[in-house]
């Protein structure tokens, strides 16, 4: 009798491997959570809070349907790091004027008196592509921008037996020929290190551009002094 193929053999066994580890990350998230008798501090947010003001706008239902739409906080270990955040977002465009931004998916699900309070502007993203986004114009007196702290209010249940199986099943799928097939299964482009090329490449471009204040001669004879660059 011919024996079976070794490779068909190791493909069914990371096939095996991969939906048991897909059961136990379902198990564990099913374990849910435990309310902590007292909250732990943990961090900051800055983040938009509506005032009792609002009550005064006769357009509260547009303001509170927009609210609902934003992201109202970033967090941070601490204020200095929710404030980085916060203008990590505004350099994206996410924020506009002091203001979370929506898209035009977000623009389009909600109501007219909503959208009459949106304007909308264009951008281009990271990859230098023209994008649409719009603004809100929410009354300054309906909302405010604060720091407030971060509690821990619930602990995620632990199964130790899971925790164990999972780190078995990784080790497995480590081993000499599962690898490359386990890889094989999730083609999609690793690109854990663009950063790191990007960096590389915009010294580089730094670089070419200080060699333009030389003459080519001197470029050429390797004459440059970059003490001071």
């Amino acid at each position: 009798m011919r024996p079976k193929h070794i490779k068909g053999q190791k493909e069914k066994e990371v096939r095996r491997l991969l939906k048991r580890q897909s059961e136990i990350w379902k198990l564990q998230r099913d374990l849910g959570y435990i309310k902590l008798k007292e909250p732990i501090r943990h961090g900051w947010y800055k983040e938009i809070v509506i005032t009792e003001k609002v009550e005064r706008y006769k357009n509260k239902a547009a303001i509170l349907e927009l609210y609902n739409k934003i992201e109202r906080y970033y967090w941070g270990r601490t204020k200095e790091e929710a404030e980085n955040k916060w203008l990590n977002q505004t350099s994206k465009h996410l924020i506009y004027k002091g203001f979370p931004t929506i898209s035009k998916k977000q623009f389009n699900k909600i109501r007219y008196k909503a959208q009459c309070m949106c304007t909308s502007f264009q951008f281009r993203n990271e990859n230098k592509k023209l994008r649409i986004r719009f603004y809100i114009r929410i009354p300054k007196g309906a909302y405010k921008i604060k720091y407030s702290r971060a509690y821990i209010t619930h602990r995620k249940r632990i199964d130790p037996n899971l925790i164990s199986e999972d780190e078995f099943i990784d080790s497995q799928l480590l081993r000499k020929g599962y690898y490359n097939i386990k890889e094989a299964f999730y083609p999609w482009k690793d690109d854990w290190n663009l950063t790191n090329y990007k960096q590389e490449k915009l010294k580089t471009k730094r670089h070419l551009n200080e060699l333009k204040k030389y003459a080519l001669n001197d470029v050429i004879n390797e004459t440059i002094s970059w003490e001071n660059h």
